[in-house]
């Protein structure tokens, strides 16, 4: 689409600076549509915009705001006469691309007739948002527009524009409309009615009239300065208001036309003249334009479409006091008198009418002679027969009620003559003005339906070769009144196919490696793919269709550097090179690979290190650990489930019957991981009895049966700190779930744990364990460990009062043994307590008091240690 933006007015000075939003229009970016904005006058030749050899080509303007401006046109018909009418004229508010609608569409064909002669001109007036004048008919269809002249320029018009405003209009572009106005008016008749139903502007005679003293150079005239309804410019009325006044200069002559043909413009200037001792300011235009040279180009012309500016002052002072005009004054007459002759008569002051006649003589004496007597002028009566008296029109009558009082209709007004006398003129002009009127939209009892415009042609095909779809569109004239929208589909497509594409081969995906030649030394393993095609004169694969890489490049083994071939526990291990590991599958009860390295000794000797079974997870724990993981997936999606405490039950009971491998151990320490998860979430709300089973798996799990597997399990990444980690995890989400001042205590046979939750603004002194808590363990009743949390610690003055603590504490059994297999020169021979306080105090103003009992009287040199996690 060919989109023309000018900046604001050239043609005449507006008070305001002109800002607006150009509303979206999109009528499918036809490069044969020109889209006007920002213009306020400007005109076009029909055969740049539509030229011969086009179909469905478009020109449309828009208003910048249309409550604030109102646009008008001037049409110069075509000399010729078509057969069809194919250039609809119409105003729209917006066109809607997703049904392809315009939406409050009025047609002006009825106001434009361009294929009626009979008058010269047709003038619109448009207040909506977008004034289109479009092609309708396509050229090679069978109903194509035919001019009966054949002659390019007879089928040319042009057209002229011009965006005004609706309150304090300018007066250069006033005068424009009403030479458009008297024009138009002059013409109408109940055939041919005025478009122009409205303006801003007061015209008279085809002039815009101002208001009295704001004329020229702002200077008062006297009413002699007026002639015909125009001010005299630089006019002095008599010998005593001579006084010299400011203005414009007179208009120079046209200069010549821009253009030969086609429609150009001639322009003109003048020149302000200001009084320095008054510093008056003129007012109007610098330069004013007009067309010229109308007749259209033959075929080989250029037909272009432009815009001219006039330039104009809205503020001149003039600065040099010296330049002033000088009044001239009969010279005193100087000699001796002498007496003279009456002078000729004068010319008749009129030529009909009462006029006067005169003749002068001078007086001349000597300083002897005597004065002379008798009048030195004499007048007489010429001429005295009537004048012509033209022709006077009356006033306008005022106009007519509209001939419709909906929808749009016509207003008249007439005048009379005045007969003329004594030979005068008759008037001239028209007795009768027509014009249209539109009061308001007709009610439901004229209801007009959308409308269908033709079909465009089919667009090329999408695709070159192939299948491929054509499209073609049309858009609804929108329905008013309330009337129906327009039914159907606004874009059509069907299927083409021009030719099949060529296909290029394709290198399917490469194949396995094969086994490598050699197992040490140096090898090559190779791998193959296929392509596939080419097909219809496609292009053939690129590159090759194998490749190989070197592999195996270790040098080969020495015989004492591979640990022979060994069978253990039913099972066979194969030979294999030191520093490489052997695998096998699990027992028939487990999943996973048994894991064996073949290291050298410090004599150069391979030998077999024993089997891990850190890979091997029983079916038992590997069910419990998926069916963990499914629960934990839901309730990371929010969703609310049920059975996690059944599945925590059977966790329990397996753990309870032992472990078969390192790998059940990780398995367990996995799944207790991700119940914490759950617990942390709506999924599912943790019981009293989920929280006994909890802590009971972990006491199976650090029963002395596990400790191979533990120390296996640590052995390949598996520390303690994993296990002290969810135990806080899990102290943290369940004492924070649980209510104010509820404590939770659970024994086991391996630990004792006890989860508090204090409010810091009523916090209380905390023991543990609790002495003669029913349930008690008899390890654990007896013992003389113990830790005490002091109140002081949780309501410092560096924590909100309104602050919840949970603080948890265990007390491990057997633990030592397992945490000593990390400290090899540490023997831990007592129990292990843990505290654990969230969220961690600011600072500890007093000392938390963990208190061990002795294992036997005769130790010596006891040491008391603390281990920070994240050492661990």
């Amino acid at each position: 689409m060919r989109s023309v933006v000018f900046p604001h007015s050239l043609l005449f000075v507006l008070p305001l600076f002109f800002v607006w939003s150009a509303a979206h229009l999109d009528l499918g970016q036809n490069p044969c549509t020109t889209l006007v904005q920002g213009k306020f006058f400007g005109y076009f030749s029909s055969l740049s915009v539509f030229p011969l050899n086009s179909s469905f080509c478009s020109w449309i303007i828009q208003n910048p705001d249309p409550r604030r401006y109102t646009l008008y046109m001037k049409v110069s018909k075509p000399s010729g006469i078509c057969d069809h009418q194919q250039i609809r004229t119409s105003q729209f508010d917006s066109f809607l691309e997703s049904t392809r609608t315009y939406l409050g569409m009025e047609s002006f064909d009825e106001v434009l007739k361009l294929c009626d002669s009979s008058v010269p001109y047709a003038f619109l007036q448009s207040n909506k948002q977008f004034l289109q004048m479009k092609q309708t008919l396509p050229r090679h269809e069978g109903s194509q527009l035919q001019w009966k002249s054949i002659q390019p320029q007879e089928t040319d018009f042009s057209l002229e524009y011009l965006v005004l405003g609706n309150r304090n209009p300018s007066k250069a572009a006033c005068q424009m409309l009403c030479k458009w106005l008297d024009t138009c008016l002059s013409s109408s008749s109940s055939l041919h009615p005025c478009g122009i139903m409205q303006t801003p502007c007061s015209c008279h005679d085809g002039e815009a009239q101002v208001p009295h003293g704001e004329i020229t150079g702002l200077t008062k005239k006297k009413e002699e300065c007026v002639k015909n309804g125009i001010y005299l410019e630089n006019c002095i009325s008599n010998s005593r208001d001579g006084a010299l006044e400011g203005g414009w200069t007179s208009w120079t002559s046209w200069g010549d036309c821009n253009r030969d043909c086609g429609g150009g413009l001639q322009t003109r200037t003048r020149t302000c003249l200001s009084l320095p001792e008054e510093g008056n300011i003129c007012e109007g235009v610098l330069e004013e334009g007009r067309l010229c040279n109308r007749k259209a180009c033959n075929a080989d012309g250029h037909y272009d479409s432009k815009s001219q500016s006039l330039r104009s002052i809205d503020n001149k002072k003039k600065e040099d006091a010296e330049d002033q005009y000088q009044m001239g004054y009969p010279a005193p007459q100087i000699g001796d008198p002498a007496a003279e002759e009456w002078s000729p008569w004068s010319i008749c002051s009129a030529t009909c009418g009462e006029g006067l006649k005169s003749r002068t003589r001078f007086c001349v004496s000597s300083s002897y002679s005597t004065h002379c007597s008798g009048p030195l002028k004499e007048h007489k009566q010429c001429n005295n027969s009537a004048c012509p008296v033209d022709g006077i029109w009356a006033e306008w009558s005022p106009w007519s009620l509209c001939s419709s009082t909906c929808g749009r209709g016509f207003r008249e007004r007439t005048r009379t003559c005045t007969p003329p006398q004594f030979g005068g003129n008759n008037c001239d002009g028209p007795e009768k003005q027509t014009k249209f009127c539109n009061i308001a939209s007709c009610p439901d009892l004229s209801l007009v339906d959308g409308n269908w415009n033709d079909w465009s042609s089919w667009s090329a095909c999408s695709a070159s070769c192939s299948n491929g779809t054509q499209k073609r569109t049309r858009e609804c004239n929108g329905p008013s009144y309330g009337g129906s929208e327009c039914y159907g589909q606004w874009s059509d497509t069907r299927d083409c196919f021009l030719t099949q594409c060529p296909v290029d081969g394709n290198w399917q995906n490469w194949g396995s490696w094969a086994a490598c030649t050699s197992t040490c030394g140096g090898g090559i393993q190779k791998r193959e793919r296929t392509c596939y095609g080419p097909f219809y004169g496609g292009e053939p694969c690129p590159g090759s269709m194998e490749e190989s890489k070197p592999c195996n490049e270790k040098k080969c083994p020495e015989p004492h550097e591979i640990c022979p071939e060994e069978t253990s526990a039913s099972v066979t291990w194969q030979e294999t090179p030191a520093g490489e590991m052997a695998t096998l599958r699990c027992p028939r009860n487990s999943t996973g690979l048994i894991l064996r390295t073949c290291i050298l000794d410090d004599e150069g000797d391979a030998y077999w290190e024993p089997p891990t079974y850190i890979k091997c997870v029983s079916l038992d724990y590997r069910n419990i650990q998926q069916m963990i993981r499914e629960h934990l997936a839901k309730a990371q999606r929010g969703l609310v489930g049920e059975g996690v405490s059944g599945v925590i039950q059977h966790l329990v009971d397996v753990t309870q019957e032992g472990s078969s491998y390192s790998g059940d151990v990780w398995s367990t320490v996995d799944s207790l991981r991700n119940i914490t998860e759950i617990f942390r979430r709506a999924y599912h709300s943790p019981t009293s009895g989920d929280i006994q089973n909890f802590v009971q798996i972990i006491s199976n799990l650090l029963s002395e049966e596990n400790r191979d597997k533990w120390e296996e399990a640590q052995m390949v990444g598996l520390s303690v700190k994993d296990l002290f980690k969810l135990i806080e995890d899990f102290i943290e989400v369940i004492g924070f779930r649980m209510k104010d001042f509820k404590d939770s205590y659970q024994v086991t046979d391996n630990l004792v744990l006890s989860i508090f939750k204090r409010p810091a603004n009523s916090a209380t002194d905390i023991n543990f364990p609790m002495k003669g808590w029913r349930g008690m363990a008899d390890w654990a009743k007896n013992s003389e460990d113990k830790v005490s949390v002091s109140k002081s610690l949780l309501s410092t003055g560096d924590t909100d009062d309104s602050s919840i603590f949970i603080i948890g504490t265990v007390l491990y059994r057997n633990l030592g043994s397992i945490l000593s297999l990390q400290r090899n020169t540490t023997v831990l021979n007592s129990k292990i307590i843990s505290v654990t306080v969230k969220p961690s105090p600011r600072s500890i103003p007093v000392p938390l008091d963990i208190e061990f009992s002795h294992m036997y009287n005769g130790t010596t040199n006891q040491t008391c240690i603390v281990w920070d996690e994240t050492d661990m």
